[in-house]
């Protein structure tokens, strides 16, 4: 079967869409891939979609990687391609499937919304054949106007028979005002990643998150499965892949491991790990951690092995917010002991800590938010800081909780969500996230943050000068953090 199979992600990743093209293509069928990478002027126009038609045109099968905050590109091509080819079936799949399937079915002719390994290529095979279908499990549809969700199959375990992400550039593209025919160079360039800022390549290897926040599409799996199993592939199935992708794109400089959590595995494999990883690859890598579970003498094994970045998440300075608002079972005091034992590394081993905060949470008081600036303003001036503007994405408890308050309208997949750390400020239009933006301002800018007085971010913290503050009006601050984004444009 021929088949079109498209990412909405706006940039190559470690997502599960090069995983689901290396399946169809190891199971006989021919998979062309496009990346929807329009960087400015949403959403696409006509003429802009129009060029799809020299792919599709040869395609039996459209398939659609969708996530939450592109859907409306999802949107865009799926009414294309029915418009111009209406007997052609689009099938989404993707975190947004995984958390909303009837808002996805209002679009696409079916669905994935669970793990899709084992059910993909069996999907595609009937389809090709002409048989029955529509009993896929891990697969939604719309039939008529009807919704048909089948059941859920048990988690996927046997990640080491999976095949290789295919990166075949031969047969993948990129629309980007043209279509354009994915060269190295490309390639190349759109795996600048975060936070090395050079090219970097990305490798999942375990699945499954021992959270489940309130804001996270992770909890759908709690509803599926009454539980989430973290599963790994192991090390020796990993690296080599690893090895493979890097000797065949010799321009990566880095590497990040996408794991929630990278050192859940025990201490031996990561022994195997770091003894193999340095003689084979050996590149600077990142991984992310969860305070929890964090352990020093595992950390010490890796970073021999090329370690240079740790992301973990805090996501708030209050602990009301992180236990009533976002029911994330961690307590402040143990984040702030494994950044106390992190930090020192940074002088002796060059290894950064990223530290990822939420913000414009309208369950939040005004006393939550300058708990998170007073958390902030004592951290050591080198560590990394992420700050997110909070984004309701369906599915989730909080959009559920959002929505029945009357705090957001029903989502609309035609209206982007991007999550985004610098869009606007929508809930909190207070001086204490005034506070907050100025201080992400000043740790952006390094000269700025070097000479800024920690006395003087500790008045402005002061109940005294909130107290003050906060006889201006709602207005003020809006303007106040059109100066900050501003300046924040204008100043490298």
């Amino acid at each position: 079967m021929k088949i079109t199979l498209i990412n909405t992600t706006k940039r190559l990743s470690c997502d599960g869409s090069h995983l689901i093209s290396a399946l169809l293509k190891r199971a006989g069928h021919s998979v062309k891939n496009v990346l929807l990478a329009k960087q400015k002027d949403f959403p696409y126009r006509q003429d802009e979609l129009d060029q799809l038609h020299e792919i599709v045109k040869e395609t039996d099968l459209v398939m659609i990687a969708v996530y939450s905050s592109f859907a409306n590109w999802a949107i865009q091509v799926t009414e294309f391609v029915h418009k111009k080819y209406p007997r052609m079936k689009v099938i989404w799949g993707g975190p947004h499937c995984i958390s909303a399937p009837e808002l996805s079915l209002r679009y696409a002719d079916g669905v994935c919304f669970a793990e899709g390994d084992k059910v993909i290529v069996d999907l595609v095979n009937k389809m090709e054949a002409g048989t029955d279908y529509l009993s896929t499990p891990n697969m939604a549809f719309n039939v008529d106007g009807s919704f048909k969700i089948n059941d859920v199959s048990p988690p996927f375990s046997d990640l080491d028979n999976l095949p290789y992400y295919d990166y075949d550039l031969n047969d993948r593209y990129l629309l980007d005002e043209k279509l354009l025919q994915m060269t190295r160079e490309r390639f190349k360039e759109h795996y600048v990643f975060y936070p090395f800022g050079a090219p970097t390549f990305t490798l999942v290897t375990s699945r499954g998150c021992p959270f489940k926040c309130a804001y996270c599409n992770n909890i759908r799996y709690l509803a599926m499965h009454g539980h989430t199993p973290i599963r790994f592939q192991s090390v020796n199935r990993f690296i080599d892949e690893l090895e493979h992708a890097i000797k065949r794109f010799d321009f990566f400089q880095y590497v990040t491991f996408g794991d929630d959590d990278f050192l859940l595995r025990d201490r031996k494999q990561l022994e195997n790990f770091a003894e193999q990883y340095r003689k084979k690859v050996g590149l600077p890598f990142a991984i992310c951690v969860n305070a929890n579970t964090f352990r020093m003498e595992k950390m010490e094994i890796l970073l021999g092995a090329g370690l240079k970045s740790i992301q973990l998440g805090i996501q708030s300075g209050s602990q009301r917010v992180i236990d009533e608002v976002f029911d994330r079972k961690i307590k402040l005091t143990k984040t702030r002991e494994v950044v106390r034992q992190i930090e020192p590394y940074y002088k002796t081993h060059g290894l950064n800590l990223i530290l990822d905060f939420i913000i414009d949470n309208p369950y939040e008081t005004r006393n939550d938010i300058i708990q998170t600036y007073q958390y902030l303003t004592n951290l050591p001036p080198h560590v990394r800081v992420n700050i997110f503007h909070l984004a309701f994405f369906p599915g989730t408890p909080i959009y559920d909780k959002a929505l029945k308050d009357g705090i957001i309208e029903p989502y609309d997949e035609k209206t982007p969500v991007f999550l985004d750390k610098a869009i606007k400020v929508t809930y909190q239009k207070n001086y204490e996230t005034t506070l907050i933006l100025l201080l992400r301002f000043l740790r952006h800018h390094p000269r700025l943050w070097r000479y800024t007085p920690r006395l003087v971010l500790r008045i402005l913290g002061s109940r005294l000068v909130r107290g003050i503050a906060s006889i201006f009006p709602h207005s003020f601050y809006i303007a106040q953090f059109k100066i900050i984004r501003y300046l924040a444009h204008i100043i490298k």
